[in-house]
């Protein structure tokens, strides 16, 4: 007779629990399997209708003066009301502490997002670059149930097609440009932005029609002239003279204490200016404009090194990664700040109601640098600018405010004879980089996506009196001073 053998209860308990552990461990990694699945499905969803995963999942929101869709979100000084979010948006904020090009911040979800991509990349007949194992899984939209969607045989406009060769961007920049040449992505991302109307503008869609035939450059800076008030505030405007601080600002218009000057260089910060040899040239000019923590150590073969007027948007000066009251950056010569308002505001209303907390930066600033010049542009020039771009083109254009490039521009053609713009139209080095300083690129940097760039750069063309080999080898337009142009009825002989 056998003796049976048992298993001792202690065991039996520790055989019992590894097998309950193994079991655990078993449903764990199958959900983890099943959520990696519904993660990458979903992603592919997104990504096949440009929408940013983190969107799908917690909803949509409104981004103030931003992109739609920004990776990093930056510290905020407490104004009134509260604090709110600032998303990055590097067409108005580079995003990099000065000297640090290691810290990009993107704009838009995209499949052409390479943190390691450089002008060489996206030039002209360049190589395509390599992607990894994680573009091919994730960056690339994916179809679920076999093979590519009807319609969908590889012949969708991605962003990058418009800067190859054969583009409709063209060698030079193609004055004709509309939202319908974009890639699909940026196509979307502009309709978006045309639809949103968070500065409340009431501009009626048939006032386009008055201009019957298209205006040329003459009379187009003819009404730039006439319709752009190029106004700083000053002590003496409501509110500000109720202010104690209001004496702080300066007493005299910018266009009064500044200048003239005989030529001028309007210093973009495109990625297009990276290998470009302009920085002799640029340093040539009498006044040389920059924008907001666009550097030039280190960088002065390429973009120069003289700095006469820095042009700074509200956002950088609220950014603490930015060190506004400290950088030496922003202390040596003349400061030029813009918040955007409410499109019909007055300065009151605008006071109560600035994007970021202008007023109270300028103010700390001022206390710091008090000898340093340090002027706030009038809201109302960004506004009839936009009407001039909008009035000139064929559909409606982003109801946000101009490029700190465009507004730029216009305040050196109110201080000087000629002014000279760099690679704001771009280059036969034209790239998706976006900043000279930075690694980071995207189509939307020069193409536009909160800013009505695209309809920006068809104006300036129009305007522009040099040649078209000038912008394809140095990427420079010259446009006279308002001064130096003389509007005389021979321009506005068509109605």
């Amino acid at each position: 007779m056998k003796m049976a053998y048992k298993i001792p209860g202690a065991a039996m308990d520790r055989v019992s629990l590894l097998w309950r552990l193994r079991r655990r461990a078993r449903r764990g990694a199958l959900c983890m399997a099943l959520f990696c699945l519904t993660m990458a499905l979903l992603y592919t969803l997104c990504a096949e209708n440009s929408i940013p995963v983190t969107d799908a999942i917690f909803g949509v929101k409104a981004r103030t003066r931003a992109q739609p869709r920004a990776h990093t979100i930056v510290k905020v000084l407490r104004g009134t009301g509260g604090s709110k979010p600032m998303y990055t948006d590097p067409q108005k904020l580079p995003g990099v502490i000065p000297g640090d090009p290691q810290k990009p911040i993107p704009i838009l979800s995209s499949s052409n997002f390479s943190m390691e991509s450089t002008s060489k990349d996206h030039s002209l007949g360049g190589k395509k670059r390599e992607r990894g194992l994680f573009y091919w899984l994730l960056a690339q939209p994916l179809t679920i149930f076999g093979g590519r969607r009807r319609g969908d045989m590889g012949t969708a406009i991605r962003d990058a097609d418009v800067f190859k060769p054969n583009g409709a961007l063209g060698e030079v920049w193609n004055e004709e440009m509309s939202s319908s040449m974009l890639g699909k992505r940026l196509r979307k991302v502009v309709q978006n932005y045309q639809a949103m109307n968070k500065y409340g503008v009431k501009y009626p869609a048939t006032v386009r029609a008055a201009h019957r035939y298209k205006l040329s450059g003459p009379e187009i800076l003819c009404e730039i002239k006439e319709k752009v008030q190029v106004t700083t505030l000053t002590p003496d405007m409501e509110p500000f003279s109720g202010f104690p601080w209001g004496s702080q600002l300066p007493p005299r218009q910018i266009t009064s204490d500044v200048g003239p000057f005989k030529t001028c260089a309007v210093v973009s910060s495109a990625g297009s200016l990276k290998n470009s040899g302009l920085g002799k040239e640029i340093d040539s000019h009498d006044a040389v404009i920059r924008f907001n923590a666009a550097p030039t150590a280190g960088f002065e073969t390429d973009v120069g090194s003289k700095t006469t007027v820095r042009l700074i948007n509200s956002q950088l000066m609220a950014s603490e990664d930015h060190h506004f009251l400290s950088s030496s950056l922003y202390s040596a010569g003349i400061l030029v700040s813009w918040d955007p308002s409410p499109y019909s505001s007055d300065l009151w209303e605008w006071f109560n109601k600035t994007d970021y907390p202008i007023f109270k930066q300028y103010q700390r600033y001022r206390r710091l640098h008090p000898q340093q010049p340090f002027y706030i542009v009038h809201p109302r020039m960004e506004w009839q600018l936009w009407q001039r771009i909008q009035d000139n083109m064929g559909e409606a254009i982003q109801k946000n405010p101009p490029s700190s490039g465009l507004l730029g521009t216009v305040l050196m053609m109110s201080l000087c004879e000629v002014v000279h713009v760099y690679e704001f139209l771009p280059s036969r080095r034209k790239t998706e980089l976006c900043h000279y300083y930075q690694r980071f690129s995207d189509a939307a940097c020069t193409l536009g996506a909160y800013h009505p760039l695209l309809y920006e750069k068809n104006l300036v063309k129009r305007m522009n009196q040099g040649s078209d080999r000038d912008i394809y080898t140095l990427g420079r337009v010259t446009l006279p001073g308002f001064a130096t142009f003389n509007c005389t009825s021979s321009t506005h002989s068509k109605t």
